[in-house]
């Protein structure tokens, strides 16, 4: 497959090469590129410290990252271009620790043959002009294959997270996880207990945002990892019911969700919005019914997004989204304006995410029942717009109150204020008037206090 290297790459190559380093393009970048996709951002190895990286560096440009350089990873913008340059090195954790180690390395070769998955452990030579790929990951990216580079147990005890990742990259790339690799994350899934949920939730955002989200769901199902991310899904998957009674739950959160939006707060509500469903369950008059799941899982929320050590306003958002998620299908078109009015109230910042969740929540096969709710979410949004307007309108006055007519012609409170009033307001409803221009209506007033 064609590399295409650009001008601005080839300089700093040049810069490393004087400096008696060597450059080579790595990980994402390379896939990215043999894959034909965009470059977010230039992934590069050395064998040069990060010391040497920085010195380098500082002749190209000032805007450089040193947050990871102990880890032996500075970042910078060249150009306008995100680059990521990392020494050659190795990279896991101790039996019991949550912080990796890092140890440096000597080649290229040694370098990749560390790394994750095939796929990630290509390099490409700027100096030469060749691709180098000891791991076949140039067969597997033909072959959309996830797979891991040597033995897949080995590679996920070295870095737990790497299960995590497999998944990601499978979902965002539509990939297959080759099998002994899936194999190997449920036999090592233990050790992704170790990991810190700051790494873990950075992953999980990725597989949400994904083309597919459900797919991504399904394999930390099938793979045992939701047990240690959102074990509060379990109950849904294993809830029981005739088909006949009640649409199945996971399912019904995994179609949501795929039917939502790639907005990252619309995807966590998906998958949260029945989180509560098994623990309200209920079996009322023959009919199952959940009541108050939408409080309890605005609860069960804030308990899972805390866990995962999110932060206060997106947690205080998404609760509020699980919280209200049944206003919208519970409307029966029978709300009064005041009603209206509460809901937009309540819904506040949220109300155009709870229109287009409740757009994604209506699932089923009834296709009239479907259209009905559609009909009636469009009545509820043509209600809310006009009572707005209605709302403005009430906000509209005359620019001259009677305080100020009083003070203007030195005359008591009298019949007389009404009409002069009622003028002014209509010139301004009919834009002849700026209702803030107290100076025109003034000339006005005198004009009608002469006739």
């Amino acid at each position: 497959m064609p590399v295409s290297v650009p001008a601005w790459l080839e300089s700093l190559e040049e810069a490393f090469a004087d400096s008696g380093h060597q450059l080579y393009i790595v990980g994402g970048a390379i896939r990215d590129e043999l894959l034909g996709r965009k470059v977010g951002e230039w992934d590069l190895a050395t064998d040069a410290k990060p010391s040497e990286v920085e010195k380098i560096l500082r002749q190209k440009t000032k805007k450089i990252g040193l947050i990871g350089k102990r880890f032996g990873t500075v970042t910078a913008d060249l150009n306008g271009n995100a680059i990521e340059i990392t020494t050659f090195r190795g990279e896991s954790y101790e039996e019991h620790s949550r912080k990796p180690t890092v140890e440096f390395g000597n080649s290229i070769n040694e370098d990749l043959s560390r790394r994750d998955f095939t796929i990630n452990a290509i390099a490409y030579d700027l100096r030469f002009n060749r691709v180098i790929d000891n791991h076949n990951g140039e067969q597997d990216l033909k072959a959309r294959v996830i797979r891991a580079v040597g033995d897949p147990e080995s590679r996920f005890r070295e870095d737990p997270l790497r299960m995590l990742r497999a998944i990601r990259f499978a979902v965002t790339l539509d990939f297959e996880i080759e099998h002994n690799t899936f194999q190997a994350i449920n036999l090592e899934r233990e050790r992704f207990a170790i990991l810190s949920v700051e790494r873990i939730s950075q992953e999980m955002d990725k597989i949400l945002l994904s083309p597919k989200p459900s797919r991504g769901i399904d394999l930390l199902v099938e793979s045992g990892l939701i047990n240690y991310i959102l074990p509060e899904l379990i109950p849904c998957i294993d809830l029981e019911f005739d088909p006949a009674e009640h649409k199945d739950i996971y399912s019904h959160i995994l179609q949501v969700l795929d039917q939502t939006p790639a907005k990252l707060e619309l995807r966590w509500c998906a998958l949260l919005h029945d989180i509560a469903k098994p623990l309200t369950r209920q079996k009322i008059g023959g009919e199952y019914h959940f009541l108050g799941h939408e409080v309890v899982g605005a609860r069960l929320t804030k308990d899972i997004l805390r866990r995962l050590k999110y932060g206060n306003e997106f947690i205080d958002y998404l609760s509020k989204l699980v919280y209200l998620h049944q206003r919208i299908p519970n409307n029966d078109g029978h709300w009064t304006d005041g009603a209206v009015r509460r809901f937009v109230r309540d819904a506040n910042q949220t109300l155009e995410d709870l229109f287009t969740f409740a757009e994604a929540d209506s699932t089923g096969g009834n296709e009239r029942k479907l259209e009905k709710y559609k009909q009636m979410r469009a009545e509820l949004r043509d209600r809310i717009v006009e009572l707005e307007k209605q709302a403005e309108i009430a906000k509209i006055h005359s620019p001259l109150d009677g305080e100020e007519l009083m003070k203007i012609f030195h005359r008591p409170a009298g019949v007389w204020i009404k009409p002069i009033k009622e003028h002014l307001l209509q010139l301004v409803l009919d834009n002849q008037l700026d209702q803030e221009d107290k100076l025109a209506a003034e000339q006005i007033a005198r004009q009608l206090m002469r006739q």
